[in-house]
This record gives structure tokens, C-alpha cells and sequence, in this order.
């Protein structure tokens, strides 16, 4: 196992190749997203988004969690590997051709006869999938996500950028967004794999499966429970409100999923590894996770609160006309989506320390007070099922936070101050950018100068009050984290802009300062 030292390095350089990958795919996301909402009708988006909760439905019986189970494993053979890969590719290939027999069964449950072929062939993808998914799972393990990054860029840009939005533009239709779909999954398949280059030969000893699949299933069996909760609102209202409303309902899910997402994506996909490696150590694994949700929800609460107020110009820009029914629903889910993606790493540190049982008890919990708030909500149309939703994450977030309690042994006051910066920087940036966004209204500019000036106002706020005048527990955990970074040549302009950025963090407050009063200074994140 690595040293603390080379965890360190390797965890910050696997981030910074992460989060490149993720700017570069939210902006290409974004302007495929504009284009093909403009070629294609709201149904189209709909009918996918239907068609996609089956598919997902058949990842979990498709991998059974073998190839998580490669990346938490301490020690990895090569027996394991054609393992992973055996179940991967033949349970990949039985459930394709599953979905290709079962597919008029979806209608049953949509009440919608045009997904039966969509499910048909977008379950060749599952096929595809179970091909990637042991080369994936050893780049993740080698922490190797510069690979990563280029083949996840490379083939979305041929897939979607390409082939999807020239399908697109020749009046294919819904069809131009499956075929774009599978092609990406097919080019990740052969490029993880020229990458990797692991053994292709399939293994059937059950010596080794018995590990894997003891963690695995369990892995299976919570994320099945989390992949029931997130579709609910899809087939609810794909079965109650059509798919012309589910289209604006998912268009609108994704203007704020898809930014956030891949953000905390960038992190989660990084620390799930290093966690692993700590996992045996409870202090430091409490200081990797209290460092990574103080981080991380001072930057994606306030912008989810930025895109609340900036939601009829961003809807504008992004969807263009015939799209204002988005606007309500993206307000309030707004409000959800920072919540879940905070509380994905507490279910990180539950798969890194293998405490899978409690993390599958407060998963069914969540799922069944969201079931009672749809049920009271289910009234209201889409502002409803978004509400209903928002409601929930309270609930799933108090649940996970008494996990953390007990997983942890972190008091309740140190893990809700973790979230307090970024309710800060939400009141504090919603404001501001509330005010601006009355100021422009009556100027009438046109939808992408508003959001670009939107976007530049909210950009140079939220970063001075992250850098600038940071609070007392957001400056500590810059100071522990930036403190780790060792430029290769310290005469450099990046070296000594850090370290002056560092002196003026420790100006603020003394080294032995604590945000927490009564704690006592924290584990540095990653820190040996």
C-alpha cells in the first residue's frame, strides 16, 4: 500500500485531472444539451428518461458490484480481475438480451408503447458497459484519472458532439439520442480497454468470487435501493403526467444536476480510493470526510442557489423557447440536488469501510418517507414531485448524518458545522445576485448576455468570499489542504502565490485555532 506521503500526492494530482475533465464535460454537456433541445421536442427527452430507469434497473443485475469491490479490495490478483470481468461481460450480455425479450413489459408499466424499442436497443448499452467496467475499475484503482479524463472527453465528443447531433440535425429524432448514447458506451469500452490491456480470459473458480461477490452484492443491494429512490419521480410522472411534461421535468433536473454533479463527481471518484486505503483508520477517514463536505457544500449550495435565482434566464439560453414550465421545477429542485450530492460521500465513507448494512437501513428509510411525500404531494403537478423531493433530502440527509455520527464517532455540532460556509455563501450569493437579476430584468438583454453576466457576477463573488474572506471553518480546511500542496519548483510564480495565499490565511487566525470551539483541532484531510 502507498505511503501517507504518495497518497497525498496521487489523490491531489487524480483531482486536479478529475476536475479538468469535469469543466470540460459540463461545458460540452451544456451546449449539447442547447442544441438537441432545440432540434428535438420535449417527448423525445421524455421517452429516453423512461427508457433509461429500465436500463438502470438492469446495471445492477449486470455487474452485482464486482468491479466496486476491485477498487475496495486491499489486495488485487490477477484471478480477480478475469473474475470481475467474466461476471461483468457475460452478466452484461444475459441482461441485454433480457431487456431485448422483457421490453413490452415497459409499456405495462409507462402506459407508453413507444419505449418497447427504445428499451431494446438501448439495452445493448448494458453489453457495452460490462465490457468497460473491469478496465474502468483498474484505472480508478491506480488512481489513473488523467486516462480517465481523456477517454470519458474523447468519447463523448464523438458520440454526442458528433454522431448524436448529426443524427439529430438528418431527422432521426428520439433515435439520435440512443444511438449517441450506445456509441459512447462502445468507444469507452475500447479505449479503457487499449489503456489497460487486462486479460480477456474468463475465469470460473468460485475461490474467488466468494470475496467479491460477498461485498459486492451488498453494494448491489443499496445502490438498487438508491436507483428506486432517484427514479420514482421519473415513473410517476412519466405514468401520471405524460412524457411531454416528464421531458420539461427531466430538462429541468438536468440544469442543475448535470453542473453539480459532475463538480462533486471530480471529488467522489477520487476520494472513494483514497478512502479505501485509510479505511482501517477512523480519525483520519472522519478528517478526510469532514474536510471534503466543508469544501464541497461551500461551493455547490451557493451555486445551486445562484441557479435558483437565475432559472428563467438560464432556461432561456440553455432550452430556448417553448421551456418555461422548466423554471418552477429547476427553482425547487435546486434546493434537492446540493443536499444529495453532499450527502453522496457519507455513503462513500460507508463503501470504503464496508458498512454496508447501515448505510442500506437509512436508504430504506429515505425511500419510504419519499413514497409519503409524493403521495401528499402528488397533487400539485411537477412543483409537487420536486417538492416531494426536497422534503426527502432533508430527511436523507439527518439520516446519514447520525451514520456518520456513530460510523465516525464525529459530534453532531462538528458535522453540521461543516455545511455552515455554504449556507453562508447561499443567503449571501442569492442575494447579490437576486439584486442583479431585478436590475437587468427591465433592460430586456437577451438570454445568453444576462446569464454571462449572471455568471461572471456569481463567479467573482463566491470567490472572494471562498478566498478572500473565508469563514473560520472553510479557512481551516483551505489552510490543511492547500498546506499539503508541494509545487515541484518552489521559485516558481504557482509557488510563491501559494505560499503567500497561505500566509494570508494563517494572518487571519492563529495555527492553533480551532472552528469548532470544544474540539480541538481537526485531522488534516489526507494529511499522514
Amino acid at each position: 500500500m502507498a505511503s501517507a506521503k504518495n497518497l497525498t500526492t496521487s489523490t491531489l494530482h487524480s483531482i486536479s485531472w478529475s476536475t479538468a475533465a469535469t469543466v470540460v464535460m459540463a461545458v460540452l454537456q451544456l451546449g449539447y444539451t442547447g442544441v438537441m433541445a432545440r432540434l428535438l421536442a420535449p417527448a423525445a427527452f421524455g421517452l429516453v428518461a423512461l427508457a433509461g430507469v429500465v436500463i438502470r434497473f438492469g446495471t445492477y443485475f449486470s455487474q452485482i458490484g464486482l468491479e466496486h469491490a476491485l477498487v475496495q479490495k486491499p489486495d488485487m490478483t490477477d484471478e480477480d480481475v478475469r473474475a470481475a470481468f467474466t461476471s461483468a461481460a457475460l452478466l452484461g450480455g444475459v441482461c441485454a438480451l433480457a431487456l431485448a425479450v422483457g421490453a413490452p413489459l415497459a409499456r405495462l408499466v409507462f402506459d407508453e408503447p413507444a419505449v418497447v424499442p427504445l428499451v431494446r436497443l438501448m439495452g445493448l448499452g448494458l453489453f457495452f458497459n460490462g465490457l468497460s467496467a473491469t478496465a474502468l475499475s483498474i484505472l480508478r484503482r491506480r488512481m489513473a484519472f488523467r486516462a480517465l479524463a481523456i477517454i470519458e472527453t474523447t468519447a463523448y465528443v464523438l458520440a454526442y458532439g458528433g454522431l448524436g447531433i448529426a443524427m439529430a440535425w438528418a431527422g432521426w429524432g428520439v433515435w439520435s439520442l440512443v444511438v449517441a448514447n450506445l456509441a459512447q458506451g462502445l468507444l469507452v469500452a475500447l479505449l479503457a480497454y487499449a489503456v489497460t490491456r487486462h486479460s480477456l480470459r474468463l475465469y470460473f473458480r468460485w475461490a474467488h468470487y466468494r470475496p467479491l461477490l460477498a461485498y459486492g452484492t451488498r453494494i448491489t443491494f443499496t445502490s438498487f435501493i438508491e436507483f428506486i429512490t432517484s427514479s420514482l419521480d421519473t415513473l410517476l410522472i412519466g405514468r401520471l403526467l405524460g412524457a411531454a411534461l416528464l421531458g420539461v421535468y427531466n430538462r429541468a433536473s438536468m440544469l442543475i444536476t448535470l453542473p453539480l454533479y459532475l463538480l462533486t463527481r471530480s471529488v467522489s471518484r477520487v476520494i472513494f480510493p483514497a478512502f479505501s486505503q485509510v479505511q482501517a483508520d477512523r480519525a483520519k477517514l472522519g478528517g478526510v470526510y469532514l474536510g471534503s463536505i466543508t469544501l464541497v457544500a461551500a461551493g455547490i449550495l451557493p451555486l445551486g442557489a445562484g441557479v435558483a435565482v437565475a432559472a428563467p434566464v438560464l432556461v432561456r439560453a440553455v432550452l430556448g423557447p417553448g421551456w418555461e414550465a422548466a423554471v418552477p421545477v429547476l427553482r425547487i429542485l435546486c434546493a434537492a440536488v446540493p443536499l444529495s450530492l453532499i450527502t453522496m460521500f457519507a455513503g462513500i465513507v460507508c463503501d470504503a469501510r464496508a458498512a454496508l448494512t447501515a448505510k442500506i437501513n437509512a436508504n430504506l428509510l429515505a425511500l419510504c418517507s419519499l413514497v409519503l411525500f409524493f403521495f401528499f404531494l402528488r397533487g400539485y403537478g411537477l412543483a409537487g414531485f420536486a417538492g416531494a423531493l426536497v422534503l426527502n433530502e432533508l430527511v436523507r440527509t439527518a439520516l446519514f448524518l447520525r451514520l456518520m455520527h456513530h460510523e465516525l464517532a464525529l459530534p453532531y455540532p462538528r458535522l453540521l458545522a461543516a455545511y455552515g460556509p455554504g449556507l453562508f455563501h447561499a443567503v449571501a450569493l442569492g442575494a447579490l445576485l437576486g439584486l442583479l437579476h431585478w436590475v437587468l430584468k427591465p433592460l430586456a438583454w437577451p438570454a445568453p448576455a444576462a446569464l454571462t453576466l449572471l455568471m461572471l457576477a456569481g463567479a467573482l463573488v463566491l470567490g472572494g468570499l471562498m478566498l478572500l474572506r473565508p469563514r473560520p471553518a472553510l479557512r481551516e480546511e483551505l489552510r490543511r489542504f492547500l498546506g499539503r500542496l508541494r509545487p515541484g519548483n518552489a521559485a516558481s510564480p504557482g509557488a510563491r502565490f501559494l505560499a503567500g495565499y497561505l500566509r494570508f490565511l494563517e494572518r487571519q487566525a492563529p495555527l492553533s485555532s480551532s472552528f469548532t470551539p470544544g474540539f480541538g483541532p481537526q485531522p488534516s484531510p489526507l494529511q499522514p
